[in-house]
């Protein structure tokens, strides 16, 4: 029988996922080291959000003509390139704000390739295992990725992470490249049956004038942004708290384990509870478990926290792109994925702004109460999910 996705694109998802999520903290580190304020994280992360939100939809449309594997090669060249920013830069705000901004850049190709293959591959009824299988390959990178602050003498304020991991992450950037271009072209199995009339283009704005995918939009940004916030501000909340570089890498482990876990039974779990219960209760738990970082807990409980958040979150985002690949059409991948990723961007950009505004006064308790009141409004609107796998009518 067939693999519902191909070995090298799952493995250059995790690869792709570990390298971001080692590179990032380390930044974060560097930026405490440097000695700039807690807004300075928001500044670096919006720097890995802003530039990709302006050059997505181009992205979208050069995937749709070009096909999925120039998208990957184009991402994964881009991360090489911010590694070796961040390490041969990685001492000055300048350099390290300017890795971000590549980072962000080839993450957006390599997503945008990685979401249209398997958008373009994955049959009727198959929606919600294929899109928990690429999931669980990003998340398992997720995972992976916090072990490199382990290396003597990394995740430290007191003392530059980048030249401990720098090397590590320069290799795994070139694996990186090398199995985007072993993943092979998608057969568009999803697209074979599609009236005449869906295969032309759609312009963003026809998109977003579609029923539903406003609200898929607000739900997946808001979750994700979410995310990213987590992964500014744990080395801040540990710092704060006194807990050691280690308990700030298992914190991101258990994060990351918990949405693996979550991400193995969703095919299950969803059709016992439907679609639209799971998302609207992800994004609640998620919530409450961020508002409960916020308390002035012991280490245990900001591991339950975690851990709670990370199960909750983690059904969220497979089950969007279920959504929005219910309601667009087969022909309309890559501006689907990339309208998709600039949902995220938005949600990305705009809320480590405003955390790190108010995180000014009150520190990482303060952005992890703000990050986790927003996903109130991801619970809402992941009401107007679809139930079935039938394709919504437009």
């Amino acid at each position: 029988m067939r693999p519902v996705l191909p070995v090298s694109l799952l493995a250059h998802s995790v690869l792709l996922q570990a390298l971001s999520y080692a590179l990032r903290p380390a930044v974060s580190y560097d930026v405490l080291h440097l000695d700039a304020g807690s807004s300075w994280l928001g500044v670096v992360a919006a720097a890995f959000a802003l530039p990709p939100l302006l050059t997505a939809l181009f992205a979208g449309n050069l995937n749709d003509r070009l096909g999925e594997r120039t998208s990957l090669l184009l991402g994964s060249v881009a991360c090489l390139l911010a590694t070796s920013v961040c390490l041969l830069a990685g001492r000055t705000l300048v350099g390290l704000i300017s890795g971000s901004v590549l980072l962000g850049l080839g993450m957006l190709f390599a997503i945008v390739g990685q979401q249209a293959w398997v958008m373009r591959a994955a049959g009727a009824g198959r929606l919600d295992s294929s899109f928990g299988l690429y999931t669980l390959a990003t998340s398992s990178g997720q995972l992976l990725g916090p072990l490199a602050l382990l290396l003597p003498g990394a995740g430290s304020a007191d003392s530059a992470s980048l030249p401990v991991v720098g090397p590590v992450l320069l290799v795994a950037s070139l694996v990186c490249v090398g199995l985007a271009a072993a993943v092979p072209a998608a057969d568009g199995r999803a697209a074979r049956d599609v009236p005449a009339e869906e295969e032309a283009p759609a312009r963003p704005g026809e998109l977003l004038r579609r029923r539903g995918v406003l609200r898929a939009l607000a739900t997946s940004s808001l979750v994700l942004a979410s995310l990213d916030v987590t992964v500014a501000y744990l080395p801040l909340l540990a710092q704060e708290r006194g807990l050691s570089p280690a308990w700030t890498a298992g914190l991101m482990v258990a994060r990351g384990g918990a949405t693996m876990v979550s991400r193995l039974g969703l095919s299950a779990l969803t059709g016992a509870l439907g679609r639209r219960r799971v998302l609207v209760a992800g994004s609640g738990f998620a919530a409450l478990g961020l508002g409960t970082l916020a308390l002035p807990a012991p280490a245990a409980v900001l591991l339950v926290s975690v851990l709670v958040y990370g199960l909750a979150a983690g059904t969220v985002q497979p089950l969007t792109m279920s959504w929005m690949t219910l309601i667009t059409s087969p022909r309309q991948r890559g501006v689907t994925a990339s309208l998709r990723l600039v949902g995220n961007r938005v949600g990305q950009t705009l809320v480590p702004l405003v955390v790190g505004a108010v995180s000014t006064g009150g520190g990482a308790a303060v952005a992890f109460a703000a990050t986790g009141s927003s996903l109130v409004l991801s619970a809402w609107c992941a009401r107007a999910a679809p139930e079935g796998d039938a394709r919504s009518a437009r």
